[in-house]
């Protein structure tokens, strides 16, 4: 609106300047027509807030007709104003007669932009629906929350997955990565750039060659996708395994222009298949290592079996007490023994993998069965060259699982020969206050400090001792079953540091 207006008292006769211009129309008349053809709502209230003047706009916005509009106030003709606030507003401004600019909301969902301006004595108002504004600017924050929260959910899933998405501008050098991505390049906080020297540096050594070959045929071949698999220095130390999938986008020459990707942790699942291809390396070893323990005692036995053919084609009339055809059975004696040894331990591996191994308890005399076992070793020493010495405190009576005892002390026996080099075994037995302490000294290398926990592991032998024979089960199957009465065994130096002394300790 160019210029106010004054609108004329009621009964006045005075001409408008415009008359006396030849104009057809009066100084009302125009601006009647000016307002109606305006796009803005107008109303013209007095100093009581009644409308002196409306255009059809201000009309329609408010619901009412024109003829009920003027004389009155607004929220009068609208009740529908009342406490809204448009009516706070304009109270406010015909009190203070300030003018003011702000925003109301109509009923049902109609909203203007309206200014307030005092003129004279009455107060202008100028109303531009905006509606139409307003809900397509609701509709971008709705759908900027909603990619928000997209975008926050998509983050989460690549945080949960240990994943993250980057993209290279090849043009402009500019990279963009997702949260995490610095993370996972072992960077405890977000860096304020990134570049393709920061990606090399970060590379386990052994991997930057064939990585920085596959960036090179970006540019040297038209390859189109790529997968990258290395090492990368973790937040804590060591080194984690990521493995990258990119895609190249190129102009219509082929020339590339943008590299983007997504990054995944693979580190549990490479070491899981490191693992899995160790437990195949152990298995072939232990199937190998196996058959040759178990053909060891069958060649033994085939041997001893062929001698008393031939002693029986010689002469058949050879009694089965002579003392040749008796050395010869207890070598078979000994070797069937022997692989009933090894049989017990393969088959307690399988029931403790399964959870399996069984104890049946008893009353008896420990003392009594450690000696019997010993006794029935004495062979097997003599036949290796060994002293065996049992030094055995008598009476020792309590509840154990007599089958268990016997494997623990058979395999302790039987390792002191295989690692003892030749030198005298000693086995002892004392009270305890709480129970009894087995003993089993050897006068061996001994077992180094470094390997003393490891050796009692299912296929673990000390290094440097595979020409010693045995498939590493003896010592595993015998904590299990000193596990099994609640006792404890452990290895220590023997006296005055030579050879290994295996200590159990089991409750009676």
């Amino acid at each position: 609106m160019s210029a106010p207006f004054v609108s004329r008292a009621p009964g006045s006769h005075q001409a408008p300047a415009s008359e006396s211009n030849g104009s057809p129309f009066t100084a009302d008349e125009r601006l009647t027509l000016l307002l109606e053809h305006m796009a803005e709502a107008f109303l013209s209230l007095d100093e009581k807030g009644r409308v002196l003047r409306c255009n059809a706009r201000a009309a329609a916005l408010l619901g009412v007709e024109p003829e009920r509009l003027v004389g009155q106030e607004p929220w009068v003709a609208a009740p529908s104003l009342v406490g809204r606030t448009l009516h706070e507003r304009l109270s406010a401004a015909l009190e203070t007669r300030k003018a003011a600019r702000f925003l109301a909301a109509l009923p049902p969902r109609t909203w203007l932009e309206v200014t307030v301006t005092p003129v004279r004595d009455e107060l202008w108002l100028l109303a531009s629906d905006i509606t139409q504004r307003e809900e397509a600017q609701a509709l971008v924050e709705q759908t900027e929350k909603r990619f928000r929260l997209l975008g926050e959910r998509f983050q989460v899933a690549l945080d949960s997955a240990q994943m993250a998405v980057w993209e290279t501008n090849l043009v402009t050098g500019q990279v963009f990565r997702s949260e995490g991505h610095d993370q996972l390049y072992g960077f405890a906080e977000p860096q304020p750039t990134w570049t393709h020297e920061m990606f090399l540096a970060a590379l386990h050594p052994e991997d930057r060659p064939a990585v920085k070959a596959q960036v090179a045929d970006i540019f040297a071949t038209g390859v189109k996708a790529y997968t990258s698999t290395y090492r990368v220095r973790g937040l804590g130390g060591g080194w984690r395994w990521l493995t990258s999938r990119a895609r190249v986008m190129r102009d219509g020459d082929g020339k590339p222009l943008v590299v983007r990707g997504a990054m995944l942790d693979i580190t549990q699942l490479k070491e899981t298949e490191l693992a899995l291809q160790d437990a195949v390396r152990v298995r072939e070893d232990f199937l190998s290592l196996a058959g040759h323990e178990l053909k060891t005692p069958l060649t033994g036995l085939s041997l001893q079996l062929q001698m008393l053919r031939r002693l029986g084609e010689e002469d058949a009339t050879t009694p089965l007490l002579a003392q040749r055809v008796q050395v010869r059975l207890n070598a078979i004696e000994r070797g069937l023994r022997r692989l009933g040894t090894l049989g017990d331990n393969l088959l307690d591996v399988s029931r403790i993998r399964q959870g399996q191994l069984d104890f049946i308890f008893s009353s008896g005399d420990l003392s009594a069965l450690v000696a019997e076992v010993v006794s029935r070793i004495e062979d097997d020493a003599r036949m290796a060259g060994v002293e065996l010495h049992s030094f055995l405190e008598p009476r020792l009576v309590g509840r154990f699982d007599r089958l268990r005892i016997e494997q623990i002390l058979v395999n302790l026996l039987f390792n002191a020969l295989r690692h003892g080099g030749g030198r005298p075994v000693e086995v002892l037995l004392e009270r305890m206050p709480r129970g009894a302490r087995l003993v089993v000294r050897d006068e061996g290398p001994g077992v180094p400090e470094a390997d003393r926990e490891r050796i009692f592991a299912r296929f673990e032998q000390i290094q440097g001792t595979a020409r010693a024979g045995g498939l590493g089960l003896g010592l595993f199957i015998v904590r299990q079953c000193v596990e099994g009465h609640r006792g404890r065994v452990h290895v220590e130096p023997g006296p005055g540091g030579r050879g290994a002394a295996f200590v159990v300790e089991l409750p009676l």
